[in-house]
């Protein structure tokens, strides 16, 4: 199969989740556990980073920002607010505005933690080959735009879809189809790239001809092997893809 254009997930995918995020969660949840006066109470902001899925060392799988279920994380943090005395609704709100504010940290994260020209050799080979390629992300405009910006990135990507735009979140395929519609494109002819069984539900739901997992994200193996065509310990290995770019290709 021939395939024409490419999805990429973000967070996780095109670079390391935990190595990133890990100290902007770090810092956001510190901020809002100050603002309710418990800043001292180190138990409780462990706690509360292991439900989101950040460990002291590693991601945890199962953590609330890998399930990407609203009302599963309300729900969490409903009990998490009456078990620790703290107002539902306050945490909820400095939650959201930590999370969605936090830009500066992503971008002092990003430039700390990641190499910005690792991910041009990738680009621009597909880019060689004809692809066209998008950016799938529950993440906000503004963070994406700073994330792109770093790895150079950007002037590759023909489309961007965000938590700030009108489709449906993952894994509800209408982005996929949108991509499709507006480049006219089969949806055998896209090859699908996540780090998250939300990524891979998304693609099998939108027919993706191609699904690739990556181990930089949720680290689900189990989920991932069963929903994927392949998994590859980084987005890097997909270089050497042979079903992307061909068996000529080294």
């Amino acid at each position: 199969m021939a395939y024409t254009g490419i999805i990429f997930d973000k967070d996780g995918t095109l670079f390391d989740y935990y190595t990133v995020w890990a100290p902007v969660f770090r810092k956001t949840i510190s901020g809002i556990l100050q603002e309710f006066g418990r800043s001292d109470d180190a138990g409780l902001e462990r706690e509360l980073l292991e439900m989101l899925g950040i460990g002291s060392e590693a991601i945890n799988p199962k953590g609330l920002i890998f399930a990407h279920n609203g009302t599963l994380m309300l729900m969490k943090l409903f009990v998490f607010s009456k078990r620790n005395r703290l107002p539902y609704k306050k945490l909820v709100k400095a939650f959201m505005n930590g999370y969605y504010d936090s830009q500066e940290l992503i971008k002092a994260s990003l430039l700390s933690n990641s190499d910005g020209t690792l991910l041009l050799p990738l680009f621009r080979k597909l880019k060689a080959h004809g692809y066209t390629i998008g950016i799938v992300t529950s993440d906000n405009a503004e963070s994406t735009s700073i994330c792109l910006e770093h790895f150079q990135i950007e002037p590759f990507i023909d489309m961007i879809c965000t938590y700030d735009d009108h489709y449906k979140k993952k894994p509800n395929p209408q982005s996929f189809q949108a991509f499709c519609q507006r480049f006219s494109l089969q949806p055998e002819e896209v090859a699908v790239v996540g780090d998250a069984p939300v990524d891979m539900r998304y693609a099998r739901r939108g027919k993706a001809g191609y699904i690739i997992g990556v181990m930089t994200g949720s680290k689900d193996i189990d989920s991932l092997s069963r929903l994927a065509d392949i998994v590859y310990p980084t987005v890097h290995d997909l270089i050497d893809d042979q079903r992307i770019f061909g068996p000529s290709e080294s």
